[in-house]
This record gives C-alpha cells, sequence and structure tokens, in this order.
C-alpha cells in the first residue's frame, strides 16, 4: 500500500493495518473495511490457489476481502483528482473470534480518521458469480456468548445440600427456552442455544468416600437476532430470569461475556447509492435480496457510530456468463441462497 502512494498506519490494536488516500480536495471521509486473516485449518483443495502455509487456510474468504479492498485503493490513487475528501482502507485481522475489530476501534482507530460512513462487502459462495447482495435494513446477525454460574453452600454427607446447582441449571435452562420463544415471537431470525451446561465439584475426593453434590454449574448460552433493540432486552431478561431462580433456589448466579456483537443493519442512504453503483456495473438483474443474513459481520461495531453498509459478491473470476449478453443469468431457486447453506454446513466454533 505504500508503494501506491497512500499513508499507512500499522500495528493498530495488534496487527491491524490502516492505509488514507487523501483526495484533491477536502471533504467527507469514508471507510472501507476488509479483514484479512487465515483460519487455523489445512488447506486440502489441492487449487492452484491453495495455501502454501501449513496448518492455515484462507477458508472464509478474508483473502478475496483483503484483495478487493487492496484492488479498489489502486485503482482510486491514480483517480485521486477527480475527488474530494479522503478514504480510509482498513485491513482488520481476528475476525473470525471477533476481536480485531473491536481492538482496533479500542486502539483509537475511528477517533483517528473519524468516518462519515462506512462500506463493507464479504464474499457469498451460495449466490451466482458475478450477483450481488445488496439490501438495506437488518442484513447480518448479533452474536452473544454468555456463562452464568450457579453457586451456593454445599454439604458432602448428612443432610441433603441447600442447593443443587446441577437441578437449578437446569431449571434455569428450561426457563430460557421459554423466555427467549415468547418474547421473540413475530421476531425474524431470533436463535437461542444452550452450547453446554456443566456441573463439577472442585473439592478433593476421598477414596471410598462418598461424593458430595457439584459446587458450581456453568450454563454457555448463544445468542443472534436481527433487531438491536429486541437482543438488548432479551439479555437484560436472560441475567434477571437465571438470577432470580438462583436466588429462589438458595444460591447466586454470576455472568460472563463471551462474545457481545450486535446485529448489523445497513444505512438506507448508504445502500442506495452502493446499488445505484452496482446497476451501472452488473445491471439490476445481478442486484438480489437474500432477507437477513444468519451469521455475524464485526464491521457492526461501527454501526452506531457512522452510517453503515455491508454487501455481499461472488469473485468475478468463477463467473458463469452468458455469450450473448456477457451477463449471469438470474438463479433460478426461490429460497433464500443462505438457507440451505447454513442447515447444511457445520459451523467451526470460534476460539
Amino acid at each position: 500500500m505504500c508503494t501506491v502512494g497512500l499513508t499507512v498506519h500499522e500495528g493498530i490494536g495488534g496487527t491491524g493495518v490502516l492505509a488514507v488516500l487523501e483526495g484533491a480536495r477536502p471533504g467527507k471521509t469514508l471507510l472501507i473495511r476488509s479483514d484479512m486473516d487465515a483460519l487455523a485449518m489445512e488447506d486440502a483443495t489441492g487449487r492452484e490457489y491453495a495455501s502454501r502455509v501449513e496448518n492455515r487456510n484462507h477458508a472464509c474468504g478474508h483473502d478475496a476481502h483483503a484483495a478487493v479492498v487492496a484492488g479498489v485503493a489502486e485503482v482510486l490513487v491514480r483517480r485521486r483528482e477527480g475527488f474530494r475528501g479522503r478514504i480510509a482502507f482498513v485491513f482488520q485481522p481476528a475476525d473470525e473470534p471477533m476481536r480485531g475489530a473491536k481492538r482496533m476501534i479500542e486502539d483509537g482507530l475511528l477517533e483517528r480518521i473519524r468516518p462519515d460512513m462506512s462500506l463493507g462487502v464479504h464474499v457469498l459462495p451460495m449466490a451466482n458469480a458475478g450477483q450481488a447482495v445488496v439490501q438495506e435494513g437488518p442484513i447480518w446477525a448479533s452474536r452473544d456468548e454468555l456463562i452464568l454460574r450457579i453457586r451456593g453452600p454445599q454439604s458432602v454427607s448428612g443432610p441433603p445440600a441447600a442447593l443443587d446447582p446441577a437441578r437449578t441449571a437446569a431449571q434455569i435452562t428450561i426457563a430460557l427456552y421459554e423466555l427467549v420463544e415468547h418474547e421473540g415471537e413475530g421476531a425474524e431470525g431470533v436463535t437461542f442455544r444452550v452450547r453446554s451446561l456443566r456441573a463439577e465439584e472442585s473439592g478433593p475426593i476421598w477414596l471410598g468416600g462418598p461424593r458430595g453434590a457439584p459446587d458450581e454449574a456453568a450454563i454457555e448460552v448463544n445468542l443472534a437476532v436481527h433487531d438491536n433493540a429486541l437482543r438488548a432486552r432479551l439479555l437484560r431478561h436472560i441475567v434477571e430470569a437465571g438470577r432470580a431462580i438462583a436466588s429462589a433456589a438458595g444460591g447466586t448466579l454470576t455472568t460472563e461475556v463471551g462474545y457481545a456483537l450486535p446485529a448489523l443493519t445497513n444505512d438506507v442512504r448508504v445502500t442506495g447509492a452502493v446499488e445505484r453503483a452496482a446497476q451501472r456495473v452488473i445491471g439490476q438483474a445481478n442486484i438480489i435480496k437474500t432477507g437477513a443474513i444468519p451469521s455475524r459481520m464485526t464491521l457492526a461495531f461501527s454501526w452506531r457510530r457512522r452510517p453503515v453498509a455491508c454487501s455481499s459478491s461472488v469473485p468475478r473470476t468463477r463467473t458463469r456468463a452468458s455469450p450473448r449478453s456477457g451477463t449471469v443469468p438470474p438463479s433460478t431457486s426461490t429460497r433464500p441462497p443462505w438457507q440451505w447453506a447454513w442447515k447444511s454446513c457445520r459451523w467451526p466454533r470460534s476460539s
């Protein structure tokens, strides 16, 4: 990025990179974001572009995202006399564990460039090559992970313990499913799961002696929604319900936050500008609407601060073009493209 004439700042939030292009005249600031990290998994495709680094694989398209944004930067450098303002190209690490964007923001990224709007792109192999998903409103779901810990006084022998954390955790689990089902009724794409429920005795186990009740139980829950107001209400009520049940049983409940990523909602005006630009390049027939996608996007960390739009597309290198029109035939499927993939893919758990 330095060689093409951009001002480059490295080490933001750890390994994040910011490259700034100044236009010919002062104006507003546009942030264009890509992620750039590989996954810790072997590339077994055998393709000519397969990873040559052991146990590293760009399986989520981050290499394509970085290449797209770097390519846009190279083109705009040659056209800097034609626009005013500045463009901030952000290359964000650690997208899969959802740490990179937050670390860059905590390191002062947004205060340094103060963007007026943000753009992002993500490849979507469930659409045809040459198509683009451009959609206003909710587009990517939130992602929250909570660990609820139940503790209370125990007894190794003699009278029953005042609290059985395992039983209390089971009661909380059932109550939380019913709570989310009731409060999320009618909302699109509300997903709640208990990922694990563990109850363990932490004290010493004497040979031949009786084993006591567990000292603690832990419930790990995941929540995904497309409405940030509903998300805040559900998270608050999940904690309140868990504490009320634990207290009634004679115990206490504490919480730990694993992930906390808001839903991404595309700004209407910014998305409209992206769609008009896409129409000129690929035509209206190749702009598709999928509905909200049940995955998450760390671009959402900047959603509350500035207008944002994130679109999805498939690289042109795999285009199945019509010989006559040179455009990609629209998909004949009536099912939103993400639905079949979401049900058939096994999504790796982030660490």
